[in-house]
């Protein structure tokens, strides 16, 4: 593969508009509380509360089902910083090489971001945590946050395909032997 030439990964926009790509930072996922009751209709149970944290999410939902509003809620998986790592594997560069080759299904490389006021560094994308929030809602956040970085194609079908090896691993319980 030649790595000289300078085809792009990411592209900018702005709107509501909603693809498979989209990088949308510093989105809340709601998580609920692990003691969260069973029954609400309880007399004096009060509503529970669900806890959030505000993350760097890669839409997964297929462009055309997003297009097409065929979908209620978007999927996503969740963007980690290189320099969120600071043990483990990927606090070396060894681990993200071998996420890079594809040796851990459950992750996925992104290339740095060299837009202009948009730059970023070589993120990760755990397919470990899926989060679903309601399309409507990230639409009209979309709307209102302004330009997003969206992965472009080929990449973005790259990621598509890296995520859809991990979740269709079969795990056999014995295999054939290993040849002599």
């Amino acid at each position: 593969m030649n790595t000289n030439l300078d085809y792009p990964w990411f592209q900018l926009v702005e709107g509501d508009n909603l693809e498979q790509g989209d990088i949308l930072e510093q989105y809340p996922v709601f998580s609920p509380p692990a003691d969260l009751p069973h029954d609400f209709d309880t007399a004096g149970v009060q509503e529970p509360s669900f806890d959030y944290e505000y993350m760097d999410l890669v839409i997964m939902t297929q462009s055309c089902d997003l297009t097409q509003g065929k979908v209620p809620e978007v999927l996503l998986c969740p963007l980690w910083k290189r320099s969120d790592y600071e043990d483990g594997e990927f606090a070396k560069a060894s681990g993200w090489e071998a996420a890079r080759k594809g040796r851990y299904p459950a992750y996925h490389v992104l290339h740095r971001c060299n837009l202009p006021g948009f730059e970023r560094e070589h993120r990760i994308v755990d397919f470990r945590h899926v989060y679903t929030l309601p399309f409507q809602f990230v639409q009209a956040r979309a709307r209102c946050k302004g330009q997003r970085i969206r992965l472009m194609p080929p990449y973005r079908e790259h990621l598509a395909q890296a995520f859809a090896r991990f979740f269709m691993r079969v795990g056999l319980p014995v295999d054939i032997p290993t040849f002599k």
